[in-house]
């Protein structure tokens, strides 16, 4: 029961729509009216004209997108306590990453997932993090796209799971492994309509 309700509280932790509430505060208009009406970091700093500004916001929106996934993963296991302190930060974490999809507050539609998830990792296993930060890092400025960048994330995130420690990654650690897998099938699907589109225009650009 107590588990029960910490994944609650998660998923409402994870819910709360920072990139919304940040720009409706400081432009006084909705983030899903500008770009691509997603409730994230990237699209929210479309609404700030200079290059500072937009780079400001991201990064604060990022960070408090990510806090909604470290809070619940690291604080909430070690405030009930039990036998299965991983377990419980994998089911804490992944609730905050379904609120901030699905968040309840704007009709069941949120942002992708991306900050939340990272945050949660980083309560988890710090250095999964790290690895699929770098491989973000390095394939959006290799591509200039932030979505390629996200889904070279989710992928680097099963791989670091299981490379960093194989011989407890299908023991001990496989809930932390089997999180890190469907957080990258669960990000490939947030990203379905960039695919479509990058797909798309490729298909379009070779009739």
């Amino acid at each position: 029961m107590a588990l029960a309700l910490a994944c609650l509280c998660s998923f409402l932790l994870g819910a709360v729509p920072f990139a919304l509430l940040v720009v409706r505060a400081s432009k006084g208009v909705d983030v899903r009216c500008i770009g691509s009406g997603n409730v994230g970091a990237t699209n929210a700093s479309r609404a700030f004209a200079s290059r500072g500004g937009r780079l400001s916001v991201f990064l604060l929106i990022y960070l408090l997108d990510a806090g909604k996934g470290f809070l619940p993963a690291w604080g909430l296991p070690a405030f009930l306590g039990g036998e299965a302190p991983l377990r419980s930060g994998v089911l804490c974490g992944a609730a905050a990453v379904l609120g901030h999809v699905f968040t309840p507050f704007l009709g069941f539609r949120g942002g992708k997932g991306v900050a939340t998830t990272t945050g949660a990792l980083l309560a988890l296993d710090w250095r999964i993090t790290a690895i699929a930060l770098g491989v973000f890092t390095a394939v959006r400025l290799l591509t200039g796209q932030v979505y390629l960048g996200s889904l070279a994330l989710g992928l680097a995130l099963g791989l670091a799971a299981i490379g960093l420690d194989p011989a407890a990654a299908f023991g001990e650690r496989l809930p932390l492994v089997l999180f890190c897998l469907l957080l990258a099938a669960f990000l490939f699907w947030t990203h379905r309509s960039n695919l479509r589109r990058h797909f798309g225009s490729r298909a379009e650009g070779r009739s």
